[in-house]
């Protein structure tokens, strides 16, 4: 070997151990590496959480730190989220504080408008390997599932924060089983086979995935068809469905249970069987509430360009407040129609995500996508919807096809402009009035614009239940009221024909639940239809044709009809109108009153105190003049007679008017 070949083959090695060197100091440079603990807990649960920075090869310096975001929220799902952190009682929820493994102190502060955002800032450097940690002492929220542990780093004072792309998963557990529902078909045939699903809830409303159990079953039918006992299993995860109940008795019936050893809360109902296939089916369902996919899921924490929209103005947050889920902005679509359909046991649903500028032409995509991956005609029907919120008047739109698109507030800012534009697109909508507050210069109805897109609307939501206090619901609170503007009896003596239905106006991905244990301070209400089959077609028409009503969110039974014309119906009589009714609860059956607008003046003329769980109902109103409109409203027992909070839990319902003049 030659002296030149050596001399090349020593450069070829130095330059090996070289770039093994610099390989070996990369690799052993470490990015900096952020961790939780716990990552998992209970609903509702105190908890004491470490969110640690560990400091990577960059290190942090004087005035650099570490900012998460806990989740929490406001008005009436203030105390459903985490604790709003503080830092003035030690022994109060809440309490936040830091520390480093470095030699200087911490500066920790809140920030935000919600007041959700921690900032800890070090007085010293941190160099590769200390760690930084923020300790958070309180009460995690009720609401079941995963959620991001959001957040971002500051590498010194003056830098900007940088916010993350991808987040560490905390998994909220749901608690103890506490609730046992039945559902089940609410119109059904003799002999003719039909599904039982029992779901186990716990006290927040959450699927109890862990229940495992037995539960005895037993029916108002003696000769029924039914397992006489049902087995939770862990890998039920809170729900069982009986495939092949038969009911053989005709009438009222329900199905009740009695859980085996555990302490569980019966929720039952009833159905009508026939001995003929029912010409209607009443269908339960919740056409308004929210979820984080109409903001993107994005949260308080960041915008799409990571400017920190938290700690902006107040006009900033409440553009990124009115898209999608303004309260939590923690849930999403998908786990919210399961929950209508799987948890709820209800028959449709569609969510109707706030339109802002943050519901985009992708978001407003995504959520159709959403919508029609749940739809299954026959079983469960959804819709494409959103809220149109200018000032006080606000309107659930919803579409049954796609070539609806949403509407801003922004661009459309009274209800005459968006029906003008709902002409101009010229796609079958519904605008459904969301009745929200009682000013008195409420102008929600305005007669110049005529009722073209809103048959219905709602008459109870979560605004009856907490008008931002809680707890103070309220159930006839935009029934009632005559010279109140914002009332439906005000409407109707102007001369509306609109119909009514409930909505739950849930932002927690809960639609359809209701304030079924005393840790729910979120009422539920529910639309009621009476449709041909359960699919957009037939339910669509039904909301057309007034045939429906309303619960304060429970599935009460009502059958009512005026000379053998359904709720929702204009007819000419020849004689006394003859009401017949028939109607099953939830609870026993406290009133059930026969309401009659004639001559401008509202009076009952027709009460009831059945106290039954099943009423039949046959009035002949003798004192029918030319013209008058007539509904049915039922008022149930307290749930809970010795509860110490202010508000009733006496579930409602109420029908869709009936129209009728003399010939």
């Amino acid at each position: 070997m030659t002296r030149m070949s050596v001399l090349k083959k020593k450069r070829r090695l130095i330059c090996c151990e070289l770039a093994f060197i610099a390989l070996f100091f990369a690799a052993s440079a470490k990015g900096a590496e952020f961790t939780v603990s716990p990552t998992t807990m209970n609903a509702g649960s105190l908890q004491t959480m470490q969110f640690t920075l560990e400091v990577g090869a960059d290190g942090i310096e004087t005035g650099g730190g570490l900012r998460v975001e806990v989740p929490v929220a406001y008005a009436e799902t203030e105390f459903l989220m985490w604790s709003r952190p503080q830092t003035n009682n030690a022994q109060a929820p809440g309490y936040i504080w830091a520390k480093s493994s470095g030699s200087g102190a911490v500066d920790v502060r809140i920030t935000g408008v919600l007041g959700g955002i921690i900032e800890a800032k070090v007085a010293a450097p941190l160099v590769e390997g200390d760690k930084l940690t923020i300790f958070y002492r309180g009460i995690v929220q009720s609401i079941a599932g995963e959620i991001d542990a959001r957040y971002a780093s500051l590498s010194s004072e003056g830098a900007t924060w940088s916010n993350k792309a991808a987040f560490p998963k905390l998994k909220i557990e749901p608690a103890k089983a506490s609730t046992l529902s039945i559902h089940f078909p609410s119109d059904l045939r003799v002999g003719k086979p039909f599904e039982v699903s029992l779901v186990a809830t716990d006290k927040y409303g959450n699927l109890a995935k862990g229940f495992d159990g037995v539960v005895e079953l037993d029916s108002t039918d003696q000769q029924a068809v039914l397992p006489s006992k049902v087995q939770f299993r862990a890998e039920d995860k809170g729900r069982v469905v009986i495939d092949d109940a038969v009911f053989f008795t005709a009438g009222f019936q329900k199905i009740q249970a009695e859980p085996n050893a555990h302490d569980l809360k019966i929720r039952y109902k009833y159905a009508w069987v026939g001995e003929r296939a029912p010409a209607r089916r009443r269908l339960f369902g919740d056409l308004h509430f929210h979820t984080g996919t109409g903001a993107g899921n994005r949260g308080f924490f960041t915008a799409p360009a990571g400017a920190n929209l938290n700690t902006t103005d107040t006009s900033t947050f409440k553009e990124l407040n009115l898209a999608g889920d303004h309260r939590a902005n923690f849930t999403d679509a998908v786990r919210a129609y399961a929950y209508a359909r799987d948890v709820s046991g209800l028959d449709f649903a569609s969510t109707s995500e706030h339109s802002s500028r943050l519901m985009t032409e992708d978001i407003w995509r995504e959520s159709q996508r959403i919508s029609d991956s749940f739809y299954k005609p026959g079983a469960f029907t959804t819709f494409y919807g959103f809220e149109w919120t200018p000032a006080l008047n606000h309107y659930v739109v919803m579409y049954k096809n796609k070539e609806g698109r949403p509407l801003s507030h922004l661009a459309y800012t009274t209800y005459p402009s968006l029906r003008d534009a709902l002409v101009e697109q010229d796609v079958p909508a519904l605008a459904i009035p969301h009745v929200s507050w009682r000013f008195e210069n409420h102008n929600i109805w305005q007669d110049d614009v005529g009722d073209k897109f809103r048959p219905i609307g709602e008459i109870y939501s979560l605004w009856n239940s907490r008008h931002l206090v809680q707890p103070d619901n309220e159930p006839q609170l935009f029934e009632l009221g005559s010279d109140d503007k914002w009332s439906y009896q005000y409407a109707w003596r102007k001369g509306y024909k609109i119909g009514v239905i409930g909505a739950s106006d849930n932002h927690l991905g809960h639609p359809g639940a209701n304030d079924e244990t005393t840790s729910i301070r979120h009422s539920g209400g529910l639309a009621v239809v009476m449709a041909d089959e359960n699919d957009r077609n037939s339910i669509w028409d039904s909301l057309h044709r007034r045939a429906a009503y309303a619960t304060t969110g429970t599935q009460i039974y009502m059958d009512f009809t005026a000379d053998g014309r359904i709720m929702g119906s204009e007819y000419r009589a020849n004689s006394a109108p003859h009401f017949r009714a028939k109607i099953a609860g939830t609870n026993q059956l406290a009133l059930v009153e026969l309401v009659r607008l004639q001559d401008g003046l509202y009076s009952t003329v027709f009460s009831v105190a059945p106290n039954a769980e099943t009423y039949f109902l046959d009035f002949k109103d003798e004192s029918f003049s030319d013209r008058a409109m007539y509904y049915l409203r039922v008022t149930q027992a307290d749930e809970y007679p010795n509860r110490l909070y202010s508000h009733s839990t006496a579930d409602m319902a109420w029908s869709s008017p009936i129209w009728i003049s003399a010939k």
